[in-house]
């Protein structure tokens, strides 16, 4: 019986939502929605319904680390980290997107990318991007999780990436979830060191790009390329 109630509320949100005529779908039945491909058994409505009360919206929930999400009543390890694998797919469409449609021709292009990328990455991370000459995205490979300071940013996969991926340029950039984008003494540094390893290995670093509550940084000229309204 529990099966059934699943599926039929998952079949009824389904048709609602791709019904033009009908209201959309509220966020505790987005909310449900999502559910019933992590908890397909069952009436999920309770459960989403305290998701909300607990996280706010649709989009904390899913940010949410799965450690926190488990001790929710109704979700279990496996289910919460179900729920967390979400996210990690739509960032993984958004930013395997962003390759096709950015060419770095100007400040701006370079702006809407790094902002794009990382500006609501809830932790920090730390990516290296390799253009060809016509300025559009070569490779990309995320080098660290968690930021220059808390785990470093290895030289050897810095070189690793240059080296196998032979790009005509390079630019690295990382964010800063809860700060400012303003460089900090640990990032000059870090930056200093990929600068003169890339110097080494014959590719021009353009620059490094600081993507922080405040705006997207450039550490070249020292200076905001974009700010952003702060509350």
């Amino acid at each position: 019986m529990a099966k059934q109630i699943g599926v039929s509320n998952k079949a009824a949100l389904l048709e609602k939502l791709y019904d033009e005529s009908a209201d959309p779908l509220t966020r505790e039945e987005v909310m449900e929605l999502a559910l019933s491909y992590v908890i397909p058994r069952g009436d999920n409505s309770a459960l989403a319904k305290r998701l909300l009360e607990n996280f706010g919206s649709f989009s904390d929930v899913l940010t949410t680390d799965w450690l926190i999400l488990k001790e929710v009543e109704g979700l279990t390890e496996r289910s919460a980290k179900a729920l967390s694998l979400l996210f990690e797919v739509f960032e993984y469409y958004v930013e395997t997107g962003l390759d096709k449609r950015y060419v770095f021709d100007g400040e701006e292009s370079v702006s809407d990318f790094f902002e794009e990328l990382l500006r609501f990455k809830q932790v920090e991370m730390t990516y290296i991007i390799g253009l060809d000459s016509k300025g559009r995205i070569k490779s990309k490979h995320k080098l660290a999780t968690g930021g220059m300071k808390s785990v470093g940013v290895s030289t050897h996969d810095v070189a690793r990436f240059v080296t196998s991926t032979k790009p005509a340029v390079c630019y690295m950039c990382h964010n800063h979830p809860n700060g400012s984008a303003v460089a900090s003494e640990t990032d000059r540094k870090g930056n200093e060191l990929i600068h003169s390893l890339c110097s080494k290995l014959k590719v021009d670093l353009v620059d490094h790009i600081i993507v922080g509550v405040d705006g997207v940084y450039s550490m070249k000229n020292n200076q905001f390329l974009r700010k952003f309204s702060v509350n």
